[in-house]
């Protein structure tokens, strides 16, 4: 979420802070400032890339995290991370919420939305979710990309899922809040969900990774001085750096990865 946000100057004064290590306690901070954070502070992230970004020992992360347990959620099998008190003490407006909202629709657990939704009423908000919150499972993709809501001109995918879904989903909402939607600008910066969502689909089943993906597109936009970049342009891109006119495409993870780091270059 490449926006501003506000922090309380008491931070160093908190007596739960305090009582911290210094490490969990610069840990913390950086869960709440980094750029993967959305508007609901609930979020995906690898370890890997909280090493790369702060410095941390690798192995150190894990012990830290269990130090901020009472202010963090972590769930290391899906890279999940929940910084609880964010939202009530971001949120500015009914527009926020409803943003907080959209990123849950794609957090495929039940029980950890539900879990949010309640920790948060506690500060008298109330997040616009509109899927109940007592089954097993929730949809895992928006109407957003459905083209499922009243008047949608999107070009949606007619509500037909499959195991691609909730990844597509995901990316469009880390593409939004990478262009400042909705913190920045009101227009919804994706022409077409269908189009764009077949495009990610095409990417995925050539074996490319969500990460790999947005790398990828990233680098695009930053090429196009921040304008959205199409992910037909993309799919079509992928990988080609290195490759021969008329060679395969690249399979291993290897030839993938160093696919990835030259068109991020």
């Amino acid at each position: 979420m490449p926006a501003e946000r506000r922090f309380d100057t008491g931070y160093w004064n908190d007596p739960d802070i305090m009582k911290y290590p210094m490490k969990a306690k610069m840990l913390y901070l950086y869960l709440w400032t980094n750029r993967h954070c959305n508007q609901a502070g609930l979020y995906e992230i690898a370890l890997e890339t909280i090493r790369f970004e702060t410095g941390l020992e690798l192995e150190e992360i894990p012990e830290l995290l269990q130090v901020l347990e009472k202010k963090v959620a972590w769930l290391p099998d899906r890279n999940l991370m929940w910084v609880k008190n964010f939202l009530h003490r971001q949120s500015r407006s009914p527009t926020f919420l409803a943003a907080a909202a959209n990123y849950l629709k794609t957090v495929p657990d039940n029980g950890l939305v539900s879990a949010y939704i309640k920790y948060n009423e506690q500060y008298g908000l109330s997040i616009p979710y509109p899927y109940p919150t007592d089954r097993v499972s929730i949809p895992s993709i928006s109407p957003a990309y459905t083209g499922a809501g009243k008047g949608d001109n999107r070009g949606g995918m007619g509500g037909k899922k499959g195991k691609n879904e909730p990844v597509v989903n995901e990316i469009f909402a880390e593409m939004r809040a990478y262009l400042g939607y909705p913190d920045k600008t009101d227009k919804d910066p994706i022409p077409s969900y269908g189009k764009e969502g077949q495009a990610i689909k095409r990417m995925l089943t050539r074996g490319f990774t969500r990460r790999a993906i947005m790398e990828c597109w990233r680098s695009k936009v930053s090429q196009r001085g921040g304008e959205f970049v199409s992910m037909t342009w993309v799919n079509e891109d992928i990988g080609k750096p290195g490759r021969k006119p008329g060679s395969r495409e690249p399979s291993s993870a290897e030839e993938i990865a160093a696919s990835i780091k030259e068109v991020g270059k």
